[in-house]
């Protein structure tokens, strides 16, 4: 006898947070058509997090009502990317995704590349589904907790938000840290929103010197002291 397809099952931890299971019935999306065209099938940076596998991730909430799996409705970097589901509950929500057990990054690292779906746009704000904040919750190997904010969403598709660290950060993670969680606040919406991430990795960018071959000397003259530049 066979058994019917099962919707998303609802799972409740101790901590009264939220998950849900993947629906073996979801829609998968396309990825975008520049990276199709491009075919460029493998990320720049090599991802700590790839959201491939999301067993025994947790949602912490607080003043909101949240879920965090992983769904395929999104696609950019292999099949699975992780879906938050979101809505406020109270005036200051705020949501932590965190992994079953914090992940270790190695030194050196000054940069980070975070990969978000959002629901958007900044030049076309709409009341109903507010900006939120994306930060990230670290550890450093002496063991000191940091909050390391990336920026607000304000874009409706797949956009990589990138920071380089403070002097100050990269000084505490001289030892290499840990991951401790993904925190969105600011998310007021009463209905429920979704974000989607994908690859998150940690990295030491090599900032080389710029360097510019001689340019044609320009057709005018310049007036005086203004100077010639590259073009010489």
């Amino acid at each position: 006898m066979k058994h019917p397809v099962m919707p998303s099952i609802l799972l409740l931890s101790s901590l009264g947070t939220v998950l849900f299971a993947q629906d073996a019935a979801e829609q998968v999306g396309r990825r975008p058509y520049e990276m199709v065209w491009a075919n460029r099938i493998e990320d720049t940076r090599p991802p700590l997090v790839d959201f491939e596998n999301l067993d025994g991730w947790s949602v912490e909430r607080k003043d909101s009502v949240a879920s965090f799996a992983r769904s395929r409705e999104q696609q950019l970097w292999g099949e699975g990317v992780g879906k938050l589901v979101y809505r406020a509950q109270g005036t200051r929500p705020t949501v932590v995704a965190r992994p079953p057990k914090p992940i270790a990054f190695p030194a050196p690292i000054d940069s980070v590349n975070f990969w978000v779906h959002g629901n958007n746009w900044d030049w076309v704000p709409d009341p109903a589904t507010p900006k939120v904040n994306v930060a990230l919750l670290l550890r450093s190997k002496s063991g000191q907790a940091m909050h390391v904010p990336l920026g607000n969403v304000r874009w409706v598709e797949w956009w990589l938000m990138h920071r380089r660290l403070s002097p100050e950060e990269i000084a505490l993670l001289d030892g290499g840290g840990t991951l401790e969680g993904i925190e969105i606040t600011g998310g007021t919406n009463k209905d429920d929103r979704t974000l989607y991430f994908d690859n998150l990795a940690f990295y030491r960018e090599s900032l080389a010197p710029l360097t510019f071959g001689p340019r044609p000397t320009r057709g005018i003259d310049l007036p005086p002291g203004q100077g010639t530049g590259t073009n010489t």
